[in-house]
């Protein structure tokens, strides 16, 4: 699927059917342009699916998630070949019906009371304990919320759920124990939910930002059960949600503000998804982005642990080639006490003296024995020659990975434009593909390399030096990967942020009268503590140095960490090896202490300043 829609662009959204649980994605070659294929999102709890088809072709599936083939269904095959059609319609009746305060409340109870028969009917086990028969009491119970989503179609139990809740009435709370005035108010909520759904839609299927603004203005995304509201429930203003008493203080909403305009180059699906996921979503889109360069840098580190593994193991054996040559001797040494047929013979070893059989095939004999064992011999010999390089390389990889891995471990979601390196760093590296934007365009290049098309160079014209505005951003760019901090005598210290980041401290950023530190045994930051020429750096200055090399570093929590430090001109980079990976020289080593680093206190600082805010608004 990724690769069929790669270079498309989504050019619509739509609901094909009011109050149904399937979205419609269509995809053309350029904005305005008729599809070229379209994406189904069904939402059908474990019948969930999402189907490609390409609308050239008269809706014919390309690709699904679930496939369910014409030996399963006659009604709807899910199948690459079958034309698509939608899912039958949901049971039960349209929110919009228009049906008056009495009747709703008496389809609620009755679809709830169905929900609780039909939860009975499949007799569950006999509860072993009290508490599994209260939990098993309290699932079969006719809560109002299931009657809710019995009753009514495009009505899911996290809406049931945040509707009820929002009028202080308990999801679970069984029907007949719910007050009439509870009724009357959940009624009320329930209507202006329909309107300002009504309204949302609506405003999309028009196009009109203006519109949507309108339908976003009181909306509230509902923490508690990850439902969005698009209007608040009455009572529920700012004052109530800073009275304790009220019935709807409970909720944790993120507040749904400043709509994204047309100026901005958002249309209205965009401006609902930015506006819905705006500010929270930024930090959603860092940590799943830094979840998946986890996965799969932990993928290879896994990979790579396993081959070394193997390479040990093929070594390990190997070095008994000796031992394989000394038996081969012994045959040899003792092969005229063997008589033709005999299927052992008597050898003595070399050393002690001791005699001891060994079998021998009885038609070929020891001569043949022997020479199978110098063969074997031989063999192990090479095996370890031919090996031990390839050790060495995945020792190297595996040392790489375990410091992209801390890299991305210590990143928060500030850290952006560094974790943006560490993605095109491993993509680099051939560890990862492309993704996201401008995926596509990557891969072209990486294929076009390959081929051998394309110019070699990134230069520009001419021969000149480096423009000061290039070299300007250059120097953000690389200064974006490292943290900067103040020693207690006013020197910087930097710290890498990522390998891209430790290469600039190490290699580039380092002076020879600097001091570069780093964590002994462990993957850590690279770490340099910046001199004037000819100044002597102080204790209290390296001990600062040497507690921010140990924090930044995966031994942060053992309290005194070995640091090595030396001089920036004996470290250098192996011919070959990953970004970020140097060897050093003349090393000495002093103890850090993480926990009286300058980092550990601003860190204590933030968490005792952040325990007092709320990064969330009430209802």
């Amino acid at each position: 699927m990724n690769a069929t829609l790669r270079g498309l662009i989504l050019t619509r959204v739509t609901l094909p059917e009011r109050w149904e649980r399937v979205a419609t994605f269509e995809f053309a070659e350029r904005p305005g342009g008729d599809a070229a294929y379209r994406v189904h999102a069904e939402i059908m709890a474990r019948n969930s699916n999402v189907v490609l088809v390409d609308a050239r072709d008269d809706d014919k599936i390309v690709a699904c998630a679930y496939q369910v083939g014409a030996a399963q269904t006659s009604v709807r095959p899910i199948s690459p070949g079958f034309k698509y059609a939608p899912p039958p319609a949901a049971p039960g009746v349209d929110p919009d019906a228009g049906l008056a305060a009495t009747e709703w409340r008496e389809l609620v109870v009755a679809a709830s009371a169905l929900a609780a028969s039909s939860a009975n009917e499949k007799k569950p086990k006999k509860a072993s304990t009290p508490e599994a028969a209260a939990k098993a009491a309290a699932k079969a119970a006719p809560g109002i919320s299931k009657g809710l989503v019995r009753a009514f179609r495009g009505v899911s139990p996290a809406l049931a759920a945040a509707l009820a809740s929002s009028v202080g009435v308990d999801p679970k709370t069984n029907t007949a124990d719910v007050a009439d005035d509870d009724w009357i108010e959940l009624h009320r909520a329930w209507l202006g939910w329909i309107e300002s759904a009504t309204s949302a839609v609506d405003a999309i299927a028009s196009a009109d930002v203006a519109a949507v603004e309108e339908a976003l203005k009181d909306a509230g995304w509902c923490v508690e059960w990850g439902q969005m509201l698009l209007r608040r429930p009455a009572g529920s203003n700012a004052a109530a949600a800073a009275d304790s008493s009220s019935s709807s203080s409970s909720f944790l909403v993120e507040a749904i503000s400043d709509v994204p305009t047309a100026g901005d180059g958002s249309g209205p699906v965009g401006a609902l998804f930015s506006a819905v996921y705006g500010d929270a979503g930024d930090a959603d889109v860092f940590r799943r982005e830094r979840d998946r360069l986890l996965q799969g840098v932990r993928a290879a580190l896994k990979k790579t642990t396993q081959k070394a593994k193997n390479f040990r193991e093929q070594i390990e054996l190997a070095e008994k080639h000796e031992s394989v040559k000394i038996q081969a001797d012994e045959l040899m040494a003792y092969q005229h006490g063997w008589t033709q047929g005999q299927d052992t013979m008597e050898v003595y070893d070399f050393e002690s003296g001791e005699a001891r059989r060994v079998a021998v095939d009885p038609q070929k004999g020891p001569l043949d024995a022997a020479e199978k064992l110098y063969k074997k011999a031989r063999k192990q010999r090479r095996t370890a020659t031919q090996v031990e390089p390839l050790l060495e390389a995945a020792s190297n990889e595996m040392a790489y990975l375990e410091n992209v891995e801390f890299a991305l471990t210590e990143l928060t979601s500030e850290d952006a434009l560094a974790l943006e390196e560490i993605n095109l760093e491993l993509v680099d590296a051939k560890l990862m593909a492309p993704v996201g934007r401008g995926a596509a365009a990557a891969i072209k290049r990486e294929e076009k390399r390959k081929s051998g098309g394309g110019k070699g160079g990134r230069g520009g014209k001419g021969g000149g030096g480096t423009a000061p505005k290039k070299r300007n951003r250059r120097k953000e760019e690389t200064m974006a990967n490292v943290r900067t901090y103040v020693a207690p005598g006013g020197s910087d210290i930097l710290v890498g942020r990522n390998s891209k980041g430790n290469e600039a401290v190490s290699l580039k950023l380092g002076s020879d009268h600097d001091v570069w530190f780093h964590v002994r045994g462990a993957p850590g930051a690279h770490v340099v503590l910046r001199l004037d020429p000819g100044q002597t750096a102080t204790d209290v200055d390296m001990q600062a140095a040497a507690d921010l090399a140990a924090f930044h570093s995966k031994v942060r929590t053992g309290g005194k960490v070995d640091v090595s430090y030396t001089s920036p001109k004996f470290v250098r980079k192996p011919s070959g090896a990953r970004l970020g990976m140097v060897t050093i020289d003349k090393e000495k080593v002093m103890t850090g202490r993480p926990d009286d680093s300058v980092a550990a206190e601003e860190e204590r600082r933030e968490a005792a300043a952040g325990g007092g805010k709320k990064g969330r608004e009430e209802w």
